[in-house]
């Protein structure tokens, strides 16, 4: 009788554990937050809906040119940098008129976040640029639900005249993207390396696709929107 009831029970033991095992299984690992986005399966413009875009002249271009047909907020202006976020009021806000970041963000919920943000201080340490850009995501979070998922585009490159001729150069663009990079797996944010679709072999932007060595021409921004599009996490 006794080694029966042994039996039943080393044998319930090791059903358990195999169920364990299978549930195991189905538990997605950790998301690795030191590395870029991988490339997924393009979504539709449909997933940017109800998604709020931070950022400068770039991302006023984007919202000009890139035709995507989604309902995104932009809290952008032309030479933003993540130091002057706190302080700027002059963004519009979802409700109309302008002010805060905080204060837009307060009048609505959003699905998602982009932030691009660094090109106007090139010349920063990486430490005062992690600094700076980590008091743009905290305005976030304490101003939208808990979990919203926060994605950073780091900086594209310059063309290569430009790179040779101002601050605007590789060397810095390589710096202040690796301080993107440590900002991202330090806040658990999601990293969308920009700076590698518009990179050729030398590392520079090509000529034919800016109008000033750092800004893009118009067809370029459907080429962000469509990467952008393309390097996403989780379904919605």
């Amino acid at each position: 009788m006794m080694s029966s009831l042994i039996n039943v029970f080393l044998a319930s033991v090791t059903a358990i554990s195999l169920t364990l095992s299978g549930c195991q299984t189905l538990i997605p690992p950790p998301y690795d937050y030191s590395r870029p986005v991988p490339e997924s399966e393009r979504q539709e413009d449909s997933w940017l809906d109800g998604s709020a875009v931070i950022g400068h002249s770039l991302m006023e271009g984007f919202e000009r040119f890139a035709k995507v047909d989604a309902n995104i907020h932009y809290f952008t202006t032309t030479g933003l940098s993540a130091a002057d976020v706190s302080g700027c009021s002059r963004f519009s806000l979802p409700n109309g008129g302008t002010g805060t970041l905080a204060d837009g963000l307060g009048q609505k919920d959003f699905s998602k976040v982009y932030i691009m943000l660094g090109v106007n201080e090139i010349g920063i340490s990486k430490n005062r640029l992690k600094e700076n850009m980590a008091a743009v995501i905290r305005i976030v979070r304490d101003n939208q639900p808990e979990g919203i998922p926060i994605y950073v585009l780091n900086l594209t490159p310059t063309t290569q005249v430009k790179s040779d001729g101002s601050d605007f150069n590789q060397a810095n663009i390589k710096r202040l993207n690796e301080a993107l990079a440590e900002l991202c797996r330090e806040q658990k944010c999601y990293l969308v390396d920009l700076w590698s679709c518009f990179a050729d072999e030398n590392g520079s932007l090509p000529a034919d696709k800016s109008t000033d060595g750092v800004h893009l021409k118009a067809p370029q921004y459907r080429v962000m929107a469509d990467y952008i599009l393309s390097h996403t996490v989780g379904s919605k």
